[in-house]
């Protein structure tokens, strides 16, 4: 049989699971365009970008002091009660920017929480 046909041949499968098919694993629950976090003048994070999709299990890992904490705390706020902490860039959950004067920052907290 020659290449061709034997390409031809086999079909084109392609596996996936329940949370991964439908409309919801494309869904963006979270994202994070160009957060960058100072400390007073000094940089920790610079410009990240993240979309968290609905469904999903997702995990920031990397060495120790390399800023996991930092975004993660951006998520729900908690930088804020860090003196001469400053967050700029975008996060939006469910579409809603949670950095808009009109957000519930207790709310927010409760509805966002992270595992160490």
């Amino acid at each position: 049989m020659s290449q061709a046909a034997d390409t031809a041949a086999r079909p084109n499968i392609t596996a996936t699971t329940d949370a991964e098919s439908g409309p919801a694993a494309q869904q963006i629950k979270a994202q994070a365009r160009g957060v960058s976090v100072f400390y007073g003048d000094k940089q920790a994070l610079f410009g990240v970008d993240l979309d968290v999709m609905a469904n999903q299990v997702t995990a920031l890992i990397g060495p120790s002091g390399c800023g996991k904490t930092t975004f993660l705390r951006c998520f729900n706020r908690m930088n804020d009660i860090v003196e001469g902490c400053h967050v700029e860039g975008s996060i939006l959950v469910d579409g809603i920017d949670i950095y808009s004067r009109q957000q519930d920052v207790v709310q927010l907290r409760a509805r966002i929480g992270m595992v160490f």
